[in-house]
């Protein structure tokens, strides 16, 4: 924030009493960082609703992970911080690339996709999947089966059970990215930006962590 000169602050009383430059500017600097947290807990609270909404649901467990993990000052600026415990929240939000691909994906941090390399998934996955297609309605004995003609042949005579079988569908062609994160932030954060620069902060790390 801006410091003021002694000039201007020359005749501010506090207490009966005139306040020295130094002391004026240490009581505006704390006052400044308290009214930032404050605004930024309250965008916490908007965010992780808003992320909890976008979150798309299938057991849940996603969109109810969502908290606040806290407000806190770095070396670039005052960081609030959004996450949840949830591991394959990340692929879901940017998708991952099939072996032969057919959905759009989102590059995630590091500039890069997120990328199926093998056609099986273990047995907790497949149970998670089930899980899912029930959710969702989805006859998985009604899956056709998987056609010879691919180029793996051999393939075919692992699947031993509709769940398998829809892994492979799902590990072929991809999972599109569904944005959730970035659609949540357009949501929530025109609200807060007016806030956070009437406090004359220089700047502020936004992250949700995954």
């Amino acid at each position: 924030m801006g410091k003021e000169t002694e000039s201007v602050v020359a005749n501010l009383k506090i207490g009966g009493r005139t306040l020295q430059p130094n002391e004026y500017l240490a009581a505006a600097d704390e006052t400044t960082s308290k009214n930032l947290k404050s605004i930024l807990d309250r965008l916490g609270v908007a965010l992780v609703s808003a992320l909890e909404k976008n979150s798309p649901v299938a057991s849940g467990k996603l969109a109810s992970s969502w908290r606040v993990i806290g407000v806190k000052d770095t070396k670039d600026g005052t960081r609030l911080e959004v996450g949840t415990d949830i591991e394959y929240a990340d692929y879901i939000d940017k998708g991952v690339k099939g072996i032969k691909n057919r959905k759009k994906q989102i590059k995630n941090k590091d500039g890069k996709y997120y990328q199926f390399k093998t056609y099986g998934m273990p047995p907790e996955a497949l149970k998670s999947l089930e899980g899912w297609a029930k959710i969702k309605n989805i006859d998985l004995k009604g899956q056709k089966a998987v056609d010879k003609s691919e180029g793996r042949p051999n393939y075919n005579k692992l699947i031993k059970s509709p769940s398998q079988r829809l892994a492979y569908y799902i590990k072929k062609y991809g999972i599109a990215g569904r944005n959730f994160k970035q659609k949540s932030l357009d949501e929530v954060l025109p609200d807060y930006e007016v806030q956070i620069k009437e406090v004359s902060f220089n700047s502020l790390v936004l992250k949700i962590k995954t």
